[in-house]
């Protein structure tokens, strides 16, 4: 059932588009269901008190971004196929199926917001600004942009200490380029997420496995791959991939001053820092001299940006820059006037409180589920980090998922060589555009549990 309410003080927005976004977010939320009927164009104006010019508007944006349909002689529809779909096309399962494998954002308003965006630019006439070579860093504005997006994290940078890439993994290939040398080593989490991997071997450094705890790793690791020799450290201080591992504020701390003791450097990657609720300050706010802090809107927002902030030390400041004129000269400067248009009218802020609404809903639904083998799951995590039970082994219990239509991934994508491999797995609930669907997948996921407990029970009594 539609329910609106204008705030027509609250809001700077023109009518249509205040009526078409309140819509939008009924239908990404799941409140409005496919196929559903809208209110007509007259009893909709008359409830609203606006035009019914106003409501054709705001139902033809609603077209336009494939969340509604016309039928002539029977009215407006929301979208056959759940608005969901509008992130299809990057969400395609891998050979079929359920793909609970891959860690995406799950879909939400970024289409209409893109929408908008485009037109705004088609109508600007400092185009011309866009098509030529921009500085390496970014444009001034760019990074001032970046500079407030930090800021939300409880990092407080200046625009001048800002590099803008083409994401946070073109930012951790800039950052490791920067501080790393062929044949060093670099520590990072005894199971991290694959992109470092891929960056260490293009770089021909070598990867030396940290122990980890339920908040990641460990300041004892820390100090003792110091006392090692070694000066170059990464991790996710936040909902690390694929752990979901949080470090405390007491753990940045202890890390920061390690860092600052023994003059090594930390590539602080904090692409999820601001899905909780409650963002946590990151290392580098204690220990700025030692860190190269890098994020992106890639998960907070939209991955199709490609856009990403990079903070290093001032003294590594003009280094980095050349990293990043080296890998692609700049990034996408009309990328970087999107984000910076989102982020500064407040789009992107809606957009990252969509992923947090809908990654809650999709959360509950795997705990809820998997309840009965121990299940949790981190706030504003798109993936849970699930402990299989016994006798399962994570390559048995994937090929069972397979042959139950369900893609999952091993652990061995992020197991780092010299470290032991657990009996886990990460089930990613972002990617399914449709939250029925991962429903689906997980109840697929229980059956399986539920054969063997079964199976074990049957075994005992015998």
């Amino acid at each position: 059932m539609v329910s609106i309410q204008l705030d027509r003080s609250a809001t700077r927005k023109p009518r249509y588009r205040a009526i078409a976004d309140a819509l939008a977010d009924q239908i990404t939320n799941g409140e409005l269901e496919p196929g559903e009927r809208l209110p007509t164009h007259r009893d909709l104006a008359y409830k609203l008190g606006v035009t019914v010019g106003t409501v054709s508007r705001a139902y033809a944006e609603l077209e336009r971004a494939g969340l509604a349909h016309g039928e002539v002689g029977r009215g407006t529809f929301v979208g056959g196929a759940h608005p969901d779909d509008l992130m299809q096309v990057i969400h395609e399962p891998l050979g079929g199926g359920l793909d609970l494998s891959r860690s995406y954002p799950p879909p939400g308003r970024q289409a209409l917001e893109l929408a908008d965006a485009l037109r705004a630019l088609a109508d600007d006439r400092g185009l011309g600004h866009f098509v030529g070579y921009q500085p390496h860093a970014g444009r001034a504005e760019h990074r001032a942009a970046g500079a407030e997006w930090i800021g939300r994290g409880d990092y407080d940078v200046s625009p001048e200490q800002v590099i803008v890439t083409a994401g946070a993994q073109h930012g951790l290939l800039a950052s490791l380029s920067t501080v790393l040398r062929p044949g060093d080593r670099l520590a990072v989490e005894a199971l991290c997420f694959p992109g470092i991997k891929v960056v260490a071997r293009m770089l021909g450094c070598h990867l030396e496995p940290l122990a980890m705890d339920d908040e990641g790793i460990t300041p004892e690791a820390v100090e003792a791959a110091c006392r090692n020799g070694i000066r170059v450290f990464c991790c996710v201080s936040t909902l690390s991939n694929p752990t979901c591992a949080v470090m405390s504020v007491q753990r940045r701390r202890a890390v920061a001053k390690i860092l600052q003791v023994h003059g090594a450097f930390l590539v602080e990657d904090d692409i999820y820092g601001l899905l909780p609720q409650k963002s946590l300050p990151p290392i580098a706010r204690f220990a700025p001299e030692n860190t190269l802090y890098l994020t992106s809107l890639s998960k907070a927002v939209s991955p199709g940006l490609r856009i990403g902030y990079l903070v290093v030390p001032s003294s590594l400041h003009e280094k980095a820059c050349t990293a990043v004129r080296a890998s692609c000269w700049m990034a996408a400067p009309l990328m970087a006037e999107i984000a910076t248009r989102w982020i500064r009218d407040g789009s992107a802020a809606r957009i990252l409180e969509g992923q947090r609404h809908e990654v809650a809903h999709r959360m509950k639904l795997a705990t809820e589920i998997l309840r009965p083998w121990d299940a949790s799951g981190m706030d504003g995590a798109f993936h849970l980090w699930f402990e299989l039970p016994e006798p399962w082994s994570t390559t048995a219990f994937v090929e069972a998922a397979r042959r139950e239509d369900v893609i999952l991934s091993s652990e061995a994508p992020f197991v780092v060589a010299g470290s032991p491999a657990p009996r886990a797995l990460r089930i990613c609930l972002g990617t399914p555009p449709r939250r029925s669907d991962v429903e689906t997948g997980l109840r697929r996921l229980a059956g399986i549990l539920s054969a063997t407990s079964e199976a074990d029970e049957q075994l005992s009594i015998v």
